[in-house]
């Protein structure tokens, strides 16, 4: 009886081990699992994470997500202050909102000005990254920091651009610095071009990856020769 019993004891002792192994075994799969995903998900993270608002966006959003100044989002009731610090410059709950949250896809367009057949020259200090939306980026090559615009978001138009640079271009007008427009008329019409293609979409146009883009205005305009200036720096950011 007393052998009989010890080896009950024993049994009962290796399916308990068996168990406890088994349970061992399974929380490391799993945490392994999370460890991994979490691994995975961190290059992305810490690439959303990297840029943040800027004063210029974070004023548009609160134009945009509270326009009754009761410092809480019109859609979904939350506090201004964290749509923004989620990086959104309108509420996604919204279902009529068109720019996604900061982040959300990074691509480029070349781009270019021209008023009487004068580019207009970007490259200054007081024009980069003022948005963290869509800007133009610092850089030692001059046409390129000039001319190309970066997206750092789904659905960026155009107007939040020259907004962000204290300027304003719509179908009618283009308003450049020392506020200074340029307004159709008889004889000077403001046009738009996308890839070589006319386009009556003007400031809410949202540009596709590698879109070379011109806006051009009044007298003195060969249209294939500025059409042709147009840079090929786009490309050369799509890693970036």
């Amino acid at each position: 009886m007393k052998i009989k019993a010890d080896f009950g004891v024993i049994a009962l002792i290796i399916i308990l081990f068996v168990v406890v192994g088994l349970f061992a075994f399974s929380l490391t799969d799993l945490l392994s699992t999370k460890a991994g995903q979490v691994n995975q998900d961190t290059p992305q993270m810490k690439k959303v994470l990297r840029m943040s608002l800027t004063s210029f966006d974070r004023k548009l959003g609160i134009e945009l997500m509270d326009q009754n100044n009761d410092g809480r989002c019109d859609t979904c009731g939350m506090p201004v202050e964290q749509c923004l610090d989620s990086g959104q410059v309108e509420c996604n709950m919204d279902s009529n909102s068109k720019t996604g949250i900061l982040g959300s896809q990074h691509i480029h367009a070349d781009f270019k000005v021209f008023v009487d057949g004068k580019p207009f020259n970007f490259a200054d200090t007081k024009y980069y990254m003022k948005s963290s939306f869509i800007h133009l980026d610092d850089s030692q090559n001059k046409e390129d920091a000039l001319g190309v615009l970066h997206m750092h978001a789904t659905g960026v138009p155009l107007w939040v651009f020259f907004k962000s640079i204290g300027m304003n271009f719509d179908k009618n007008c283009i308003t450049l610095e020392n506020n200074e427009k340029f307004c159709n008329d008889e004889n000077k019409k403001l046009k738009f071009f996308v890839n070589g293609k006319e386009n009556n979409e003007f400031e809410n146009y949202v540009f596709d990856d590698l879109d070379k883009i011109l806006i051009t205005y009044g007298e003195g305009n060969d249209l294939d020769q500025q059409l042709n200036s147009l840079g090929d720096f786009a490309k050369l950011h799509n890693n970036g």
